[in-house]
């Protein structure tokens, strides 16, 4: 794995590498089960109800529960961890997830969050959203925190203190790895197998899969590069399944010349995605179709009419952009160290070569990268990836191209389609709701603030050592709890 950004408090880790350690150290407020949407009380909430007009819900927590320190879980702990994460102030990665609360993003508490008991609290939001019981089963937005954990933030972070089946065995070895233990005392429903889990920390994706080879390493995903080697090496060992993953090209479209709808339609056109997808990435991949990836409900085959590869459609659309090829060089972003260096090179390539544009290509650390990111300072299309916190073509329109969203790091937004959201979340059935979202996404596609590229696939190695390992397409994880050592 690379370098987590930050462990502590969890409402700011949103992304993949911090959310391996904490959904293994937190345990969620409540599931939602991916085949049918419906929630699963297997966290913290013994339930969640909402009022009729689906505004006030009542969050009932388990009794007994405990944080690794031995504090209670009770209303107080999501209360402070809630106000805290939405305080403009303290500027949560996650904080948007809290928009919906009333009063959110006014001062350091909200009007709608209101303790009851100690084990009941409601939290009363600014419109109808059906899907907001889906929503607070992302953990890393709508965890708890300990008191101890908010008194000393920087030791929490070195060490947090979480909820879950596992605890951590010492500090954060930054740049080296992470150590979990079996917490004795657990008595949640998620599963904790193995009595250690050693995280380790690589600087290139072929770096880990020579460490497996070399008997380090149990269990990784095996990145493109390296696919096809240990697709003949390892046999049943290896294990391949689809994920809900998103990989696209962002604009910054408030930058000339990516302002130009005509000029990003025809970027995207002028890229081979299946050629990509087969020479670069080994086969692991689909090409996109939509922002909304398979196998989430309300997702489509055909909606992305810019997504076909056709480099005379793209000459077609560069000349009606008025934009001269000459005029700028692409600067293509992405983050180094995780296997994007080919991939991105072999886009850049088939935009030159199809379109004339000349390119450079521009890489940092991930953790420069995210500070671009939320800076918004790139100057060029950029690579990201999403997989989904929830079930539910919201939670990939919204947070990516919605206005504001919390990763729409595009500078995109257009009033339609945000209505068009808003109406899909007050819609009366799922039928309805997914109708509307569609309508949303239609609209996206066509201006394009970014390329869907892919659909993820992932191969999974394991030594003879482990059993048990499986990919949790709901998580968008490997099911490391419930990875068993063998004897």
């Amino acid at each position: 794995m690379n370098e987590p950004s930050y462990l502590a408090p969890s409402q700011n880790c949103y992304e993949s590498e911090c959310s391996k350690i904490l959904d293994l150290v937190n345990d969620p407020l409540v599931s939602t089960d991916f085949e049918t949407g419906e929630l699963v009380f297997d966290g913290l909430a013994e339930s969640i109800e909402p009022d009729d007009a689906q505004t006030v819900w009542t969050v009932t927590l388990k009794e007994g529960r405990q944080f690794h320190n031995g504090e209670p879980v009770d209303t107080d702990a999501f209360l402070r961890a809630w106000h805290y994460s939405q305080d403009p102030k303290n500027a949560q990665a996650t904080a948007g997830f809290m928009a919906r609360i009333e009063g959110a993003g006014e001062g350091s508490e909200m009007s709608g969050l209101e303790k009851v008991d100690d084990r009941t609290f409601t939290v009363t939001l600014d419109g109808p959203f059906s899907q907001f019981g889906q929503q607070m089963s992302y953990q890393p937005a709508f965890a708890p925190i300990a008191e101890a954990c908010m008194d000393d933030l920087k030791a929490c972070n070195e060490s947090p203190i979480g909820t879950g089946p596992y605890q951590m065995s010492g500090e954060w070895r930054h740049d080296e790895g992470i150590t979990l233990e079996k917490w004795a005392d657990y008595a949640g429903e998620q599963m904790a197998n193995a009595d250690t889990i050693e995280f380790e920390m690589f600087t290139t994706p072929t770096a880990a899969y020579r460490d497996f080879q070399n008997g380090g390493v149990d269990v990784l995903s095996v990145s493109p590069e390296v696919y096809l080697e240990a697709k003949g090496e390892l046999g049943p060992r290896l294990q391949e399944a689809p994920t809900a993953s998103l990989t696209y090209l962002g604009f910054p479209t408030g930058t000339k010349p990516y302002d130009n709808e005509k000029l990003r339609q025809a970027i995207s056109m002028s890229i081979d995605r299946s050629l990509i997808i087969d020479r670069v990435q080994n086969g692991l991949g689909v090409p996109s179709t939509d922002i909304v990836t398979p196998p989430i409900p309300g997702s489509r085959d055909d909606a992305c009419e810019f997504c076909a590869y056709d480099p005379e459609r793209a000459k077609e659309l560069l000349e009606e952009s008025g934009v001269d090829p000459e005029s700028f060089t692409l600067e293509l972003y992405f983050n180094s160290g995780s296997g994007h260096e080919g991939w991105t090179e072999a886009a850049a390539r088939q935009i030159q070569s199809n379109l004339g544009i000349d390119y450079k290509l521009k890489s940092t650390e991930w953790a420069q990268y995210l500070e671009l990111l939320d800076a918004q300072e790139f100057t060029g299309p950029f690579r990201l990836g999403w997989s989904l916190d929830y079930p539910s073509p919201e939670n990939y329109l919204r947070p990516i191209v919605g206005t504001n969203g919390d990763s729409n790091y595009t500078g995109y937004s257009n009033p339609e389609f945000d209505e068009l959201l808003v109406q899909a979340d007050r819609a009366d059935d799922l039928e309805e709701s997914f109708a509307l979202y569609q309508q949303a996404g239609d609209i996206a596609l066509q201006e394009l603030p970014i390329i869907p590229m892919w659909s993820g696939e992932v191969a999974v190695a394991s030594s003879d050592e482990v059993g048990d390992v499986r990919y949790d397409v709901g998580e968008g994880e490997i099911a490391f709890g419930e990875i068993t050592v063998n004897q």
